[in-house]
């Protein structure tokens, strides 16, 4: 008999989409057809009940997927070269760099992390986003925690959800911040540009904590460590604390004063990512409970963008 497993995750109020519609948006590499018999088979569970393809999700809601241990998802696998900077039986740690996205979505079914992995190992098939607990934009770069089954996928998302994994960050931002500073605002997405966060009391807790490195009168070097895992925290709290990350057109990089920069603008032209990368991580290993950190220092694009701005 195959062994069965349950994938959980969290999913919020939506009033407009419907169940299997949320869920495709979720693990979009998964197919609807599938996630709709998922729902017809009773092996997806909406807080703990039986539901329909066509319900409406009015509050945060927990998900469980009964999925069998060789039941594989959707998407195909790519030959594209991975820096992998830590291995072991059941663990994979990944140095992605800017420009590559980390989990495929709808319209996005290619080049991204995951293609890359499934040819990386075929066995990471049959594990939803193909091992990958958490996810870094696609300007982003740094490192990410890659599951190898999904037991230890399972152990590490809930470490996750419990903010129990210590995940830091370097930046480099527009403007002389000298002091650190602790910032707890909410966050939520904008009404209307839907790419786009922005902070509200409506929003959902953040909890962004920041040390400031090195500083200059036009740039600063941060080390960020975020406490909770909100869609473009460092982003947006550094961009409502008035100090926007190198790049990030999006929250307002492009009105600092660092535009009058020129041979920093000529670079920024041809660099694809922001000056955001994730270098540190901290968590408890599924097999032993031991500790295990990993860093993984910024490349050279990054390091050419921090002396630029800072006018080594």
């Amino acid at each position: 008999m195959k062994s069965k497993n349950i994938f959980e995750f969290n999913i919020l109020p939506d009033h407009e989409l419907r169940l299997d519609q949320i869920i495709s948006r979720e693990l979009p590499e998964y197919s609807r057809s599938r996630i709709q018999k998922w729902i017809k088979d009773k092996r997806l569970l909406v807080n703990g009940r039986e539901c329909l393809s066509k319900d409406k999700i009015k509050q945060t809601s927990k998900i469980e997927i009964e999925l069998i241990e060789d039941e594989e998802i959707d998407i195909l696998p790519e030959d594209i070269e991975l820096n992998i900077i830590y291995e072991d039986e059941i663990l994979l740690i990944v140095n992605k760099p800017s420009g590559m996205v980390t989990h495929t979505a709808i319209g996005n079914y290619n080049g991204t992390l995951q293609n890359a992995l499934l040819h990386y190992n075929s066995k990471l098939k049959t594990l939803p986003r193909a091992g990958i607990i958490h996810r870094l934009d696609k300007q982003t770069s740094g490192i990410l925690i890659v599951c190898k089954n999904l037991k230890s996928q399972f152990f590490l998302s809930k470490l996750l959800q419990e903010r129990k994994i210590t995940k830091k960050y370097k930046a480099v931002v527009s403007g002389s911040l000298k002091s650190s500073v602790t910032i707890n605002k909410s966050v939520r997405r904008h009404r209307t540009n839907r790419k786009k966060m922005i902070v509200d009391d409506n929003g959902k807790h953040a909890k962004t904590i920041i040390h400031s490195t090195l500083y200059k009168e036009y740039a600063s070097v941060l080390d960020v460590e975020i406490v909770t895992g909100r869609t473009h925290q460092i982003r947006v709290h550094l961009s409502n604390l008035g100090h926007p990350v190198l790049g990030d057109k999006l929250y307002g990089f492009k009105n600092s004063k660092l535009k009058k920069n020129r041979k920093l603008q000529e670079y920024m032209e041809n660099y694809e990512g922001i000056a955001l990368h994730a270098y540190y991580l901290k968590f408890k290993h599924p097999s032993n409970d031991k500790d295990i950190e990993i860093e993984c220092l910024p490349g050279d694009a990054f390091n050419v963008v921090m002396s630029l701005a800072l006018g080594n």
